[in-house]
Order: C-alpha cells, then structure tokens, then sequence
C-alpha cells in the first residue's frame, strides 16, 4: 500500500504523483500520440523542440511526466531542467550545466541519477565482453567520433574514461565536473587535465551536441530535455529575458539545422506566455515567428503537429473517467464497503471547485485535489446526507 499512499498524498498536496501517472492522464490520446512522434522522431535522428501550452493545474506537468516515463522506458537519457530564479535560460552555459546535472537514467528499471553511472554501466559492457582490443577500439572510435564537435571536450572525456578504468576517483571526479560544466573549478585541479577553459557561451552548444552524440554511441536512444513553468522567464528583467528567448531561438534553429541530432527539447508554459505581447514570446518576434502560426489555428482545431501543443479542456466524461480512477485508488486503500458513482462525484467535485475559482477556471489538479477530499470527507463521514447520491451499496 505504500506506493497507494504516496499517489494519493501527492494528490492531496496537488503534486503531480511519482508513479502511476498514466492512470490520471485521460482524454489525452491525441497529445499523448503525438509525444510518442515526437520521441520516435529524436531516436531517428532528428532535433526536436516542442511546447507545451495551458492553463495552470490543466495537465501540462502530468503530460511531461508521461514524456519522462515513457522515455526512460524506451532508452532515452532524460533531463527534467527546473527554471527558477537562479536560472532563467539567458546564459547557454547555464543551460548546458543544469542539463547536465539533471540527468535520469533508468537501470533495471530503477531510475538513477547518478551521472556516472552512464559510463560505467557502457564501461561494463565493453569489460564482460572479454576482448580488451575490441573493447579499447570501441573507446577510441567514440572519442574519435566526438573530436569534431570540441577537441577539450573529447580530451577530458578520454581522460575522464581511462580514470574510471584505473580506479583514480580523484581524477575521474575532476573530469566530471569539467564535463558537466563546473565553473567554481579551482585553477590547479583543471591543471590536471591538461585543457584550456570550460564550458561556455560560446561552446556550450557545440559541447552538448557532442554529448548527445556520445550517449547515442553509448546505445542510448537520445536525450529529452524538459523545462516545466517556462513562463517563470517573464519575471526577469527585459534584457536578461529576452537573452532567455533569443537562446531558445538559437536552439529551434540548431536542431531545424540538423546541429543537435537526437536530441528533443520540450517546454510547458501556460497562456501568457505564449501570448502576453510585454513579457511573453510576443515580446520576441525572432522566436514568436517561428511559431506563432501555430497558436493562430484558421479552423479553431488543434494541429499537435506544430511546435506548440495545446492542452485543451477536458470533457465531462474524462472527468468522469478521472473520478473513477481515484475512487478505485482510494477504495483499494481503504477497503470501504460500498461503492461510488463516479459520475456524481464527478458532478459534485465540479460544484465545489467552481465556488472557489469559477466554471471556467476548473483544471485538472483542482478537480483531482477536490475529488479526493470528499471521498475522504465520505469516508470520515458516511452519513451525512450529502453523500446519499454517491454511495451505492454493494448489494445494489
């Protein structure tokens, strides 16, 4: 029951819950295909950058959290890179460290977080093979593969390699840090690896294009890298702002150019975002351009093959199908000895949750959290006459 009890408490807490998160994502069929394209697209080959569009609490963040699964699942690397008010994506060297220590992983279908076990889980695949020559080989052509994109890169990566193969974690941590883009790394410890600068500005691109490059030789599918609450880059300053929107730009236009292969970025942001014309991507036409006819459907209908997504409201019957679900989650706990109309609930949370934020305001977190806490109020309470119409005994 532990894993019942974490879904529900994160619910209760309107938290997107750690598993089971397909359960709660109905009436998405469309959108859900569409991130399946989009994952079947990056592991062919292609660079990929999606939005995500809604309202607050309307499904974005469950939406890429079915991306993040599903993509663990399928072999991809996975990035779920925060946006808050220390990073606002205005620096690419920015971007490019928290990509890289954000990195999930999944092994024996546990994830793990760990950046290094991405080479040793390769280095003890090339070690049980137990041909040292095919294995050297195997090392040398991916290093070799990834000297075009930045020779320092390809040199503290061999460097980093061969420490994890002679046990030197002093070294081998060292070369991490200057891989995952460190830049409080004192001036004698990057001695050591006998390269000149870092990770920045100017390269930051080139060297995460030949990550990405690197994993896929390593046998992963690619990388996804996800940025939930984008419209919390409105709150900076113009000019740090619009660096912010200039770099997603560059980015859109890399991966269209072919320049970031097999790697997909996804944002989540809601309406303003997309639409306020003093802070959102209005304000920058370069990006705004490139996919504003996708916010401007001539037919009202949605095309979840453009760069934005939209996330539309849900029907009465995915409400219902919502509240059937949590009411089997919650019956499964607490092993009640009656059953619940999902529809009437579905009716009365709907009720409850318009007298705090209106009719049209009503979203999917809402309802979930308003669902929940009646069924618990029902629990606590099963008298109470509010409760006739949703109960049905198990007797009929």
């Amino acid at each position: 029951m532990k894993e019942v009890d974490q879904v529900l408490n994160a619910l209760r807490m309107g938290v997107i819950p750690g598993t089971s998160i397909d359960n709660f994502i109905v009436g998405r069929d469309q959108e859900k295909h569409e991130l399946d394209n989009f994952m079947s697209s990056v592991e062919q080959g292609e660079g990929r950058v999606k939005f995500i569009r809604g309202a607050y609490g309307s499904g974005k963040t469950f939406m890429m959290k079915y991306l993040t699964e599903k993509a663990l699942d399928q072999g991809f690397i996975v990035a779920n890179v925060p946006i808050h008010s220390g990073f606002g994506f205005s620096k690419l060297d920015g971007v490019y460290g928290n990509i890289m220590n954000h990195l999930l992983i999944r092994t024996d279908e546990e994830t793990s977080t760990n950046f290094e076990m991405i080479f040793e889980k390769w280095l003890e695949g090339l070690k049980s093979s137990g041909d040292a020559r095919k294995a050297s080989q195997n090392i040398y052509s991916v290093i070799k593969a990834l000297s075009d994109y930045n020779s320092s890169f390809s040199s503290v990566l061999l460097i980093y390699i061969r420490a994890l193969i002679g046990r030197d974690y002093e070294l081998s941590t060292i070369a991490a840090a200057w891989i995952k883009g460190d830049k409080n790394m004192a001036y004698q410890l990057k001695r050591k690896l006998n390269v000149k600068g870092s990770v920045d500005g100017d390269n930051a691109l080139d060297i995460l294009s030949g990550f990405v490059k690197m994993i896929h030789l390593l046998g992963y599918k690619g990388l996804i890298i996800t940025f939930d609450e984008a419209e919390l880059i409105m709150q900076q300053r113009v000019d740090t702002r619009l660096k912010a929107y200039a770099n997603i730009r560059q980015l859109m236009d890399s991966a269209g150019a072919g320049f970031l292969d097999h790697a997909g970025f996804v944002f989540a942001g809601t309406d303003d975002f997309f639409e306020d014309e003093e802070k959102g991507l209005r304000s920058y036409m370069a990006l705004y351009q490139r996919i504003g006819s996708s916010m401007e459907s001539p037919l009202s209908i949605t095309n979840v093959r453009q760069p934005i997504l939209q996330i539309q409201a849900l029907r009465q019957e995915d409400y219902e199908k919502l509240a059937n679900k949590l009411v089997a989650l919650h019956s499964k706990r607490y092993a009640y000895d009656y059953m619940v109309n999902a529809m009437h609930i579905a009716n009365l949370a709907k009720l409850e949750a318009s007298k705090i934020v209106g009719v049209n305001a009503i979203t999917v977190r809402i309802f979930l959290k308003k669902v929940l806490e009646l069924l618990d109020l029902m629990l606590d309470n099963p008298d109470l006459p509010i409760f006739n119409a949703i109960k049905v005994s198990n007797n009929g």
